[in-house]
């Protein structure tokens, strides 16, 4: 591609690597809880912390990872093109610069020179290359990069992408969600890999049991390194007593997801903070005739009914105590996404339901609704669905399970009728995971809808569009499909009560465009006065 004919847009990190002269004194994370909010001084580190999630850490291999525990972690562990700032801005790490054609259709990709992973292995172009081929093949995680054909490698810096179709989200596709860099040579050779993968993210594994506990370790090689925390141990805590007391007492640093009824209710030295995590709390229904519930959510009328005779307000009210907002249609982005295209907007019309119904010729359904026992707020919130469900005849029995439990029914074993789940994404990635060919359609058997691929191809041409007046027109018209056709039903948007004992700025939470991923501080950001990601 001759220089002439492309459009080149460099991208730096301000910081890259950086030396720095500082006495280095150690900071136990007991102390946290001493200074409160403060920022702890520049030269002082943290030596290791224990955090905890509703769920465990179920995998490293970002091919099966579709838990938010899992992905978090492997965005810590393992190299990323692009990395999410405080303010939820897409930066590069591992890319020195990219490069795109004057049509789109080709995407280079240059790595900043000297990368190594934990071990000392190179970081090269290779390894871009089998991301994608991993990724594209399997998992919950290809619809972020189903705008890409192909990778080729023009050395060991550089790697071009050939597109299907030019693609205005391609960053969202280059970050650790979807395309999480391993040495290529040590994923081919040994089918153990990631239960003890290298990396080249801020920290490294040093010790991993997949679904109880595992801990990290400051990476040595990391491009942003050093690190204020230097080891943080993950664990999983699935009693919702239990996580807030070891949070009281101090037994762990940092609890993300803490029960909707501990706020304001801890000790003053726990900082706490919500964190809307960019998505949607919503119930999925089998579809799949040849499925667990056969054909009881199979006319889409049906599915309408039940949209209607929910109160969406009370869930967000006493379900999460306010802290959340009902949702009037399938997704929330206030870019491209028309509000109220849920049936009567999202507002409870119990009579029109129950016409629905008869409409329908269906007077009874019972099934079995699963929900995350660990999960603050949905238990309870699926409770008050059931009940609004039972005045149209809908008899949907909550089934409370560990989460290991939820999550395989909702992304490998698809036994399940209807599920009270939460997704988080960008615009484009949720309309494919939940309306086009992603995962939730695909294993909630709404691929199989009459006309499904017409709406498919709508979110195609949308990924495409580059004029953000067409793009909300095409969302508007996938909305519309969605509404008549209901792929599932969206309840309220989601949010996660966070309480710690660091102090402000050891961490942050991207506020927009990711679906809460944790950033740590470094020592570079920390002696320039920046938290977690500040730029």
């Amino acid at each position: 591609m001759a220089a002439s004919t492309r459009r080149t847009t460099r991208l730096r990190l301000a910081v890259g690597l950086f030396t720095v002269a500082l006495a280095g004194v150690a900071y136990p994370a007991s102390m946290a809880a001493q200074t409160g909010s403060d920022a702890p001084p520049a030269g002082t580190t943290i030596e290791n912390i224990k955090i905890a999630g509703a769920g465990p850490v179920q995998t490293l291999d970002i091919t099966k990872a579709g838990d938010l525990y899992s992905v978090d972690t492997v965005m810590l562990t393992q190299g990323t093109l692009f990395r999410h700032d405080a303010a939820g801005v897409l930066r590069p790490e591992l890319a020195e610069s990219i490069t795109q054609s004057d049509d789109g259709m080709t995407v280079t990709v240059k790595l900043k020179p000297d990368l190594k992973y934990s071990d000392g292995t190179p970081v090269t172009a290779e390894d871009i290359k089998l991301a994608f081929e991993r990724v594209s093949g399997e998992g919950p995680n290809r619809s972020f990069i189903v705008s890409i054909k192909d990778v080729e490698v023009v050395d060991d810096l550089t790697a071009t992408f050939n597109m299907n179709y030019p693609d205005p989200d391609l960053l969202h596709g280059l970050s650790a969600r979807a395309l999480a860099l391993n040495p290529a040579a040590a994923v081919a050779s040994d089918p153990d890999y990631f239960l003890h993968p290298v990396s080249a993210g801020p920290y490294a594994v040093t010790e991993f049991t997949p679904g109880k506990s595992i801990h990290l370790a400051e990476n040595p090689n990391y491009v942003g390194g050093p690190m204020v925390v230097k080891g943080i141990d993950v664990e999983y805590v699935p009693d919702l007593t239990s996580r807030v007391l070891q949070l009281a007492t101090g037994a762990l640093d940092l609890v993300w997801d803490l029960p909707i009824a501990a706020k304001d209710s801890l000790p003053p030295e726990v900082r706490q903070f919500t964190v809307n995590v960019g998505g949607m709390t919503v119930l999925r229904l089998n579809q799949d005739p040849a499925g667990k519930a056969g054909n009881k959510f199979a006319d889409p009328r049906v599915r309408q009914a039940m949209s209607l005779a929910i109160d969406r307000q009370a869930i967000a009210d006493i379900g999460f105590a306010g802290l959340v907002s009902p949702m009037t249609s399938f997704w929330r982005c206030p870019d491209i996404c028309p509000e109220g295209y849920l049936p009567n907007g999202g507002v409870q019309d119990v009579e029109a339901a129950k016409q629905l119904m008869a409409d329908a010729g269906v007077t009874s359904i019972e099934a079995e609704l699963l929900v995350s026992s660990t999960r603050p707020g949905w238990k309870e919130a699926a409770t008050l669905v059931a009940s609004d469900l039972e005045k149209i005849g809908v008899k949907l029995a909550v089934t409370p399970v560990d989460e290991p439990t939820w999550l395989a029914a909702l992304n490998t074993t698809k036994n399940f009728e209807a599920v009270f789940a939460g997704s988080a994404s960008h615009a484009q990635g949720a309309m494919d995971f939940y309306v086009g060919n992603g995962l939730a359609a695909t294993n909630d058997g709404y691929i199989l809808v009459p006309d499904h691929d017409k709406v498919a191809d709508l979110i195609t041409q949308m990924a495409q569009e580059l004029d953000p007046a067409k793009r909300t027109e095409l969302m508007t018209q996938v909305q519309a499909f969605a509404r008549d056709t209901m792929p599932n039903i969206p309840l309220v948007d989601r949010i996660a009560l966070v309480g710690t004992h660091l102090p402000e700025g050891v961490i942050s939470v991207p506020a927009t465009g990711t679906p809460g991923y944790w950033v740590f501080q470094t020592v570079a950001e920390q002696a320039a006065g920046k938290g977690a990601g500040e730029q």
